[in-house]
């Protein structure tokens, strides 16, 4: 009998208060004071194990999926475990310390550290986002027999039929039992004896495990002996992931990876999961987005987490928790963790990656020592399980990677701003002329696993305290930069409705840029979006920190279809006398080739029909279109027809202008030299509070028009980044603008920064403009179409 044990616990806290009826998995709540580095926090969990009484006959243990961080485990007062680490599994036997008389207490003492003086631990990035202490993860209970099954993994060949058994019995030796399979349709399929524990079998026709089809099998193993008897069920998907060449292949196909970085926190669970009908509503909502993979980010996910992934349908990445400073007994720890994890969840098909080192985070690749560990490390990983990919490290500027299955690199830039270097990163990526790399000349698959924009969240659904709690990296606060303080700034500063929904419309504009850009190159495997939902003050989430949709919610899935159309380097601003042109490509990730039609439309009318034949995996330029818009269009629109049903549609905001004379003086600001008694000029590449500068290629860049809502800002943002100069002005003293006056607003982050690119001041009864935009036709049709 295996019990999950999460209900009638006591927990008393060090302070002395003491709360009844706690249910686990629990996390000590984050506060003000403790975030994000608590010192020592601690408390005792308590309850009694009614659930043994009379079963003196029977082996008990205990089973720990999680427990952050130091866990000292007392059975009726008498310690039997002093556990260290965060992450790993690990159970003890307390038979011995038991009285079966259904008052038997199970008391556990949890207590934590400061990070920053423990640099060398691995906790995961619980630096950035607040602590992490309690018991994390469930525990279990089981009550056994002399001789138990201890675990079962079912692990599919290549062949997509045979499937190879380790069964594991916890005296370590050789018994007879019995195996019975149930295939998905609810089909009894094997039952057979066996008196060995790894042995192979076959199942004729299997069904797949797959994105579209999530068939899993039962396996249910009975052991009798005459003196002990024990039942272990679970299940397994028969699927494959492989590589070849610049190719991922799932169950032998090729295959297109549109991700989601998932750092899986919760505004007041923090590291707790939701229940599981809340955890099938995110996950729902990833693959509305047209989302097949989720990247489980620097921590251990606990099995509901794949449980739900295998009965949907949805890929998991995961990353192993780092530390700041690894060294030798951190390194060993990873490396344990790694046999921990591949032995815990062997049997969750949707588990097809893992990183085992984030961005070289606590190891410096530039020695060759710990080079060398990396690469151990990589093929410990591949001899322990070789049914998954690995990573060595997930790379972002500045590291490499050493040996690795996907060739994978972060990359980040402000929209629009440094559309110019995105294009440029994403082409020498592709080609090759970027270095990933510190030595190889095996051709993997490319993927850019991490990029993103921010879009923050309506405050009116915030819940918990995290709004409260400053911008922190690596334990450096930032005064004045909480949410909360940042949105009473905005305020006094904007519509507050007008400003969460343009900040939401410039993440989509840049996600949808900098994804077309990806898919225009055939040499990219995939990509994962930072991130799947907001955290904290980290407010790139596709989803809100409450795991809610953000405006553009139903347009992402177009973007993230196998088969999408791109104009590539499209106009949005453009003279009524000019023509309008376009380059149509249409990228085909998919496996089979396509016979369809292209339609090409504005809001109203039909522009151009032509029929066309696409190549599986292949990304085709369609034509070469040119044609005069009426003055009201808005929008383009690139729509393809298979059979008459419409199977992908993609939009380009544009908007056509009369050019006419600027009205008023305008001072065109092109360095950082301006005079004048309110504004200053600086370069972006400036720091402030001596840490982040105003670039927006990390904590982006959000652009806030202030303008009449019958104005296109779609395409005005769209264009932007064409004009733009590395300048921008800010009021002197760290005054906030008014909008009544900034009229194009560069905003970083939470307002961690107030900027403006266009200005304008009544001086002696006349208007004056002030601009940082460069001195062409593009910027005076933007000023122009904005103020008059």
């Amino acid at each position: 009998m295996r019990i999950i044990l999460n209900q009638n616990w006591k927990l008393t806290y060090e302070d002395g208060v003491i709360c009844n009826d706690i249910s686990l998995p629990h996390e000590f709540p984050i506060t003000e004071q403790s975030y994000p580095n608590p010192v020592c926090l601690s408390g005792l969990y308590e309850r009694e194990l009614v659930e043994l009484k009379g079963l003196s006959d029977k082996r008990v243990l205990l089973r720990f999926h999680g427990i952050d961080y130091l866990s000292k485990v007392y059975i009726n007062g008498k310690q039997i475990l002093d556990h260290e680490n965060g992450y790993d599994l690990f159970d003890i036997e307390i038979t011995e310390s038991l009285n079966f008389d259904g008052h038997d207490t199970l008391k556990i003492f949890v207590s934590d550290f400061d990070i920053i003086n423990k640099p060398e631990i691995v906790m995961g990035k619980q630096d950035w986002y607040g602590n992490a202490c309690g018991i994390i993860q469930n525990v279990e209970l089981w009550i056994v027999d002399k001789i138990f099954i201890k675990s079962a993994k079912f692990i599919p060949m290549k062949d997509l039929k045979t499937i190879k058994c380790e069964i594991e019995f916890s005296d370590g030796q050789e018994h007879d039992f019995s195996l019975t399979v149930i295939d998905p349709s609810g089909i009894q399929i094997l039952s057979e004896k066996f008196n060995y524990s790894t042995f192979d079998f076959a199942i004729e026709n299997p069904k797949l495990w797959s994105l579209k089809s999530p068939q899993l099998y039962t396996a249910i193993i009975d052991f009798t002996d005459g003196v002990s008897k024990d039942r272990f069920q679970t299940k397994f998907g028969i699927r494959t992931i492989d590589t070849n060449k610049d190719k991922i292949l799932f169950n032998g196909e090729p295959i297109y990876l549109f991700g989601a970085l998932d750092q899986n926190f919760y505004p007041i669970n923090h590291y707790i999961l939701p229940k599981k009908d809340d955890l099938i509503s995110e996950f729902l909502k990833a693959k509305e987005m047209g989302l097949n993979l989720l990247r489980f980010h620097v921590k251990i996910p606990d099995d509901l987490y794949l449980e739900v992934a295998d009965e949907l349908g949805l890929l998991v990445w995961i990353d192993l928790p780092y530390a700041r400073q690894l060294n030798e007994g951190s390194m060993e720890y990873l490396e344990k963790l790694l046999e921990n994890l591949l032995k815990r969840h062997a049997n969750h098909p949707s588990f097809v990656v893992l990183s085992l080192i984030n961005e070289s985070w606590g190891i410096d690749l530039s020695k060759e020592k710990e080079r060398k560990w990396l690469e151990l490390f990589y093929r410990k990983a591949k001899n322990l399980d070789n049914t998954r990919l690995y990573v060595d490290n997930s790379a972002c500027v500045g590291n490499f990677h050493v040996i690795s299955d996907i060739d994978d690199f972060h990359f980040y830039n402000s929209f629009p701003y440094h559309n110019t270097q995105w294009n440029k990163k994403i082409e020498n990526f592709a080609t090759g002329d970027f270095k990933s790399f510190f030595e190889s000349d095996r051709e993997l698959p490319k993927v850019v696993s991490e990029f993103g924009i921010w879009g923050l969240s309506d405050p009116k659904d915030w819940e918990g305290n995290w709004m409260r709690f400053p911008v922190t990296t690596m334990g450096v606060k930032f005064p004045n930069s909480s949410p909360i303080d940042a949105i009473a700034r905005v305020c006094g500063f904007h519509n507050i409705d007008d400003f969460i929904y343009q900040a939401q419309l410039h993440q989509f504009l840049g996600l949808k840029y900098q994804i077309e850009r990806m898919r225009l190159r055939p040499e990219i495997s995939g990509y994962v979006i930072t991130e799947f939902s907001d955290i904290a003050w980290e407010a790139n989430g596709l989803l809100d920190y409450n795991r809610m949709p953000k405006v553009f919610h139903s347009k992402l899935r177009f973007l993230n279809r196998e088969i999408l159309p791109i104009i590539k380097d499209h106009r949005a601003i453009i003279k009524d006398d000019d023509i309008y042109h376009a380059q149509v490509y249409i990228a085909n990730n998919s496996g089979r080739n396509i016979d369809a039609n292209l339609v090409i439309r504005t809001d109203t009318k039909i522009l151009k029909q032509v029929p066309i034949s696409l190549k599986k995996w292949s990304v085709s330029k369609i034509m070469d279109f040119s044609t005069k818009l009426e003055p009201s269009t808005q929008n383009i629109f690139l729509e393809i027809f298979e059979g008459g049903d419409l199977i992908n549609r993609n939009f380009y905001p544009i908007v056509v202008l009369r050019p006419s004379p600027l009205k008023d003086e305008i001072v065109w600001v092109n360095g950082d030299i301006l005079q004048d008694d309110e504004l200053v000029s600086i370069s972006e590449k400036q720091k402030l509070h001596g840490f982040l500068d105003l670039s927006g290629d990390w904590i982006s860049n959000l652009t806030i028009f202030n303008t009449k809502r019958n104005k296109n800002i779609s395409a005005l943002l769209w264009s932007l980044g064409e004009v733009t100069s590395e300048y921008v002005l800010m009021m002197k003293q760290d005054k906030i603008p008014s909008s009544d006056n900034s009229i194009i607003n560069k905003i970083t982050g939470w307002g961690y920064a107030f900027t403006s690119l266009l200005y304008t001041k009544e001086i002696e009864g006349r208007r004056k403009i002030f601009t940082t935009l460069k001195d062409d036709l593009i910027s005076r049709l933007i000023i122009s179409y904005i103020l008059y």
